[in-house]
């Protein structure tokens, strides 16, 4: 058939070898449902350990690694265990929703998966089964494995790489069909559960409303929440002077802890005093606890960004102006002195190196807070307020400075007044 085709065209032979070329090739994955991908080579690059798993591997982009053989035994392990919780009716139920759902479980992962059905199907089972024993053993402290004890913050950042996830729906659905009718928790609150026990990012139980593609945009809808999208990004940001520089023109630095705050949600408020000289610009930050897995936490979200919300890229633009504000270990003393910045990974220089390569090979986006440096870069830039902090900075940086100053003014004030009169009484 294809040679009658190609034999009517003046490229034929070519035609017909472009046909051989593309035949056998797997049809792509449907585009609206992808959300799991391999994090883009420029990405990758600058740190490649940090999107990589060491443990385990979930889903099919890492399976079959011989570094991670040994937690495929343990998966085996797991799922005799998760067998004393459920029936084999159950576990029925649970295979044939794999198989139904197959093809909407390939269609997430934007790389076309080689593994044959009945491969891809016991794969999607034992690590779906491993991930909730996993957690239901965490939620009620129950069947400690210390050989998963002792590697728990490993699993734990696993199990938070991009490209090491199992579709969200599918998880929450094999729970439901394990444990319908129980009354364990939901598996979101496995989930927050799970996750919240190390240090970082404070996991947000996601309302059913909200669509969770699965365990790395967990992360990202958690940092977004109590966000207030009140202003769409347009423009980009440039050159935003750092946090010292900043300060030395007059703007305050406050961190916020709330609970209910967003780890996003930035501000820079003008406080006013009785005496005009004396108000405040102030910026106001989240505070951020930064730890060990902190930078693997942000760059697999700025990974998934790019990748599925490239114009609602809210945690880059974060990052980005917290890498403005960051250029050396003295901006990251200020943000630490002023509680922005709440640092476990032992010293500030740590800090400042780690965000000054977050958005190393990042598209830089359209900024959220496009408006927000401008206004600081309007006040960095202004000779007035300049002149006023570097009056506050001589003449008023500590009380006993101010008692002074203010005590030599009234004197200077008092000996003009008494001059004048010597002149009046003269004259």
């Amino acid at each position: 058939m294809n040679s009658k085709i190609t034999a009517a065209f003046e490229n034929g032979d070519l035609i017909k070898e472009l046909l051989i070329d593309i035949k056998d090739l797997k049809p792509e994955s449907n585009p609206d449902r992808r959300c799991i991908f391999r994090v883009p080579k420029k990405i990758r690059s600058v740190k490649e350990e940090l999107y990589t798993p060491e443990l385990i591997s979930i889903g099919p982009l890492h399976h079959g690694k011989p570094k991670l053989a040994d937690m495929e035994k343990k998966k085996k392990q797991y799922m005799k265990s998760f067998l004393e919780r459920t029936t084999i009716k159950e576990i029925d139920k649970i295979l044939s929703f794999i198989k139904d759902n197959e093809k909407q479980i390939r269609d997430c992962y934007a790389e076309v998966s080689t593994f044959k059905s009945h491969e891809f199907v016991r794969m999607i089972f034992y690590d779906s089964i491993f991930i909730m024993e996993i957690f239901l053993r965490e939620r009620f402290q129950e069947r400690i494995d210390i050989d998963i004890y002792s590697l728990s913050s490993s699993l734990w950042i696993d199990l938070q790489l991009f490209e090491n996830q199992l579709p969200y729906f599918i998880l929450e659905q094999i729970y439901k069909l394990a444990f319908d009718g129980t009354d364990l928790p939901t598996f979101m609150d496995l989930s927050v559960n799970f996750f919240s026990s190390f240090i970082g990012v404070k996991f947000s139980r996601i309302t059913p409303e909200v669509e969770v593609k699965h365990f790395t945009d967990l992360s990202r809808i958690s940092l977004l929440e109590a966000y207030p999208r009140s202003e769409s990004a347009e423009k980009r940001v440039y050159d935003l002077p750092c946090a010292i520089k900043l300060h030395e023109s007059g703007i305050k630095f406050k961190g916020i802890i709330k609970e209910e705050q967003s780890l996003l949600d930035i501000k820079f408020e003008k406080r006013k005093r009785l005496i005009p000289f004396f108000e405040v610009h102030e910026l106001k930050i989240p505070q951020l606890v930064v730890a060990d897995e902190t930078e693997l936490l942000l760059r697999n979200i700025i990974a998934l960004e790019q990748c599925i919300y490239p114009n609602d890229a809210l945690v880059c633009n974060y990052v980005e102006l917290m890498d403005f504000l960051i250029n050396t270990i003295e901006d990251v003393d200020l943000l630490v002195g002023n509680q922005i910045i709440s640092n476990h990974m032992g010293d500030n220089a740590s800090v400042a190196n780690m965000f000054n390569r977050l958005c190393s090979n990042v598209l830089i986006r359209p900024s959220a807070y496009h408006n927000l440096c401008n206004e600081l870069k309007e006040h960095y830039n202004s000779p007035w307020y300049r002149a006023k902090a570097t009056l506050k900075r001589v003449y008023f940086s500590n009380p006993w400075r101010g008692t002074a100053t203010v005590a030599a003014i009234i004197l200077l004030f008092l000996t003009v007044v008494q001059t004048v009169c010597s002149i009046w009484q003269v004259v």
